[in-house]
C-alpha cells in the first residue's frame, strides 16, 4: 500500500521533478567542457552549480509543485490529512535534490575539481568532506522552506517561484554588500562562490539551517489550515 501510494505521488509530481536537478548538473558540466575553461574556473563554476543552481531549482520546484493538486478539494475530505501528502512530496523533492548534490560533490572530489572554504581547508577527512556538504545543504533547505511558505502565503505558484529566482539573483548581484556587511551574513546564501576566504562561512551555514527550520515549522503550520490550501484552486496561478 505504501509503495503504491509513493508510486502514485511520484507520477503526479511528473518528470520535471526528476529531470531538473540532473539537467542542471549535466547541462552545466557539458557547457563548461565545450567552452574549455581552466581547471580553476571549472572548479569554481561547478561548485557554484551546487551552491546556487541546484538549491534555486529545488526552491522553485517546491514553490510550484509541492502544495498544488487538481483534486485538492477531494483530498481534504479523505481520512488521510492532506498535510501528510504535501509533506511526502516536499521530502521527495528535497531528498532527490540532496542525492544529486551529494553524488556531484563526490565526483568533484574524485576529479579534483574541489573548492574549499578557508575555514575547513586544513581539516582532516572525513570531516572536511562531510562539513563541505553544508555548501549545498544549507542553501537548499533555506530556499525550499521559503518556497513552501511563499506558495502558501501568496497563493500563487507563479509568483512564489518567481520570488525565489529574484531573491537568488539579487544575492548574486549584490554579493559584495552581503559579504562585507555582517548584518546580512545570516541570509547570505552563496558565500563559497564569491567569498571562499570568509571567516564566517561555518557560522553562516548553521544560521541558514536554523532559519530554515523556523520556516519549515511555519510551513507545517500553514499546511494544516484548510483555508490556505483551498486557495490553491486549479487555474489560480
Amino acid at each position: 500500500m505504501i509503495l503504491d501510494r509513493l508510486r502514485y505521488e511520484l507520477r503526479l509530481l511528473g518528470k520535471p521533478v526528476f529531470l531538473t536537478p540532473l539537467l542542471v548538473v549535466i547541462g552545466f558540466a557539458l557547457f563548461l567542457a565545450l567552452v574549455n575553461r581552466s581547471e580553476e574556473e571549472v572548479s569554481k563554476s561547478m561548485v557554484a552549480s551546487l551552491e546556487v543552481l541546484l538549491p534555486m531549482a529545488a526552491g522553485v520546484v517546491v514553490a510550484t509543485i509541492a502544495t498544488y493538486d487538481r483534486a485538492l478539494e477531494l483530498q481534504l475530505t479523505m481520512p488521510r490529512k492532506y498535510h501528510r501528502t504535501a509533506t511526502m512530496r516536499f521530502l521527495f523533492i528535497v531528498l532527490w535534490s540532496a542525492l544529486v548534490s551529494l553524488l556531484t560533490s563526490y565526483l568533484l572530489d574524485v576529479l579534483n575539481f574541489w573548492r574549499l572554504p578557508t575555514q575547513i581547508a586544513h581539516w582532516s577527512q572525513p570531516w572536511q568532506f562531510l562539513t563541505w556538504q553544508l555548501t549545498w545543504l544549507s542553501s537548499t533547505l533555506w530556499l525550499v522552506a521559503l518556497g513552501l511558505v511563499l506558495s502558501l502565503l501568496l497563493r500563487s505558484r507563479t509568483a512564489s517561484g518567481a520570488l525565489i529566482c529574484v531573491l537568488s539573483v539579487t544575492e548574486l548581484v549584490f554579493h559584495q554588500v552581503l559579504d562585507q556587511d555582517p548584518l546580512y551574513h545570516p541570509v547570505y546564501l552563496f558565500p563559497l562562490t564569491y567569498s571562499p576566504n570568509a571567516s564566517y562561512w561555518l557560522t553562516n551555514r548553521f544560521e541558514l539551517l536554523g532559519t530554515a527550520a523556523v520556516l519549515l515549522m511555519l510551513g507545517w503550520f500553514l499546511l494544516r489550515l484548510p483555508e490556505r490550501l483551498l486557495s490553491h484552486v486549479p487555474g489560480e496561478e
